[in-house]
């Protein structure tokens, strides 16, 4: 059997074709539904809303309020019902919506909020409890459930809502991570482990880029190219490791594997969806760096505002476009379509809101 140590036009190829497969399944058109108790902690609605505010066209939210729901049918990837002391009513649909095989995610104060009504087990696999302390933990909890809720769509709700980003591209790095350290630890053929982590390290880049929103294009090959590149220092990394490492060999690529496609992920994931200025702040707030940072944030600030001035009506929103303010910074986004009133399927006008993303990362 040939030995195969280096990354071969066939792996290219596979590499390319992972590439469609991360673009289709960014570009996967969506349904969610958000049933709304008027009575619910306005901080928790809020929160919600804004989780579901959609930034590709691809997907599509609709808002409805508890009191005057549609009778629940098929059709929606996801429901997110949230209760206020309505519990009973939002139980009664999420039930119905279960039954119709939606996922429905109850948004409560705790789990001990909801009751125990016996469900036939494929209906109560369906209804999943998500505790609301607050704005920030109703966030975190949702995108926890709604990553393992959603299965193979997963990169398209990253991609449209970033408030689960984070946990899919965790669920990404986590798994591709451990898959490269079982090659490296089950040495079928010498040096035969280099090509298979190098190509599935591609291709979770790949991934990771389009649940961020970005595009998987031919503009993407510079990634990969990276990738590769990356591979042979890793790869030079392990040889170095098992001359001087009193540890067997097998350990040592599994351990490099494992580290090499973490880092991979990680790159990835500031490459394609960097984190703004207050997020950095957050991470050296402790630090003795904190004032450093604090100092060029201001001196941004007064270069940002002096631009602004020389800009002048450059800086004008065009029609159809609402201004943002975040910080010192000023930027344009497109006004999300939004469509209130009567459904196009013949519902009554009780006062709904459909929200399609308008604002697509691209």
């Amino acid at each position: 059997m040939p030995k195969k140590s280096k990354v071969s036009l066939g792996d290219i190829a596979d590499i390319l074709r992972a590439g469609q497969k991360s673009e289709k399944e960014r570009s996967t058109p969506l349904s969610v539904l958000v049933v709304v108790d008027t009575s619910a902690a306005r901080d928790v609605v809020l929160a919600v809303k804004d989780a579901f505010m959609p930034r590709q066209a691809t997907a599509t939210v609709r808002v409805e309020s508890l009191a005057a729901c549609e009778p629940p049918a098929p059709g929606w990837d996801v429901a997110v019902v949230v209760a206020g002391t309505h519990v009973a009513a939002a139980e009664r649909v999420a039930e119905g919506l279960a039954r119709c095989g939606v996922p429905v995610g109850v948004v409560v104060d705790s789990v001990l909020d909801l009751g125990a009504k016996e469900l036939p087990e494929e209906v109560a696999a369906l209804v999943s409890a998500v505790p609301a302390s607050g704005a920030d933990a109703v966030r975190a909890n949702l995108a926890s459930w709604l990553v393992g809720a959603v299965g193979e769509k997963g990169i398209a709700f990253a991609a449209s809502f970033p408030f689960c980003r984070d946990q899919k591209v965790r669920e990404l790095v986590r798994t591709s991570a451990l898959e490269n350290a079982a090659v490296g630890a089950v040495q079928v053929l010498p040096s035969a482990d280099f090509p298979i982590m190098t190509v599935r390290q591609a291709k979770l880049a790949l991934d990771v880029a389009a649940a961020c929103g970005r595009p998987v294009s031919v503009a993407s090959s510079a990634d990969v190219a990276a990738v590769i590149a990356a591979g042979f220092a890793w790869r030079s990394v392990a040889r170095r490791a098992t001359e001087v490492l009193p540890v067997p060999k097998w350990a040592v690529k599994a351990a490099v594997g494992f580290a090499g496609t973490v880092a991979t992920g990680a790159v990835a994931r500031l490459r394609n969806d960097p984190p703004t200025l207050p997020d950095v702040r957050d991470l050296v707030a402790d630090s003795g760096v904190g004032p450093v940072v604090d100092a060029a944030s201001r001196v941004a600030s007064r270069a940002a505002k002096a631009a602004a001035a020389r800009a002048g009506a450059g800086f004008a929103a065009r029609p159809g476009e609402d201004r943002v303010r975040t910080g010192d910074a000023r930027r344009t986004l497109p006004a999300p379509r939004e469509a209130a009133g009567r459904d196009d399927r013949g519902g009554r006008d009780d006062g709904y809101v459909v929200i399609s993303g308008g604002c697509d990362e691209a």
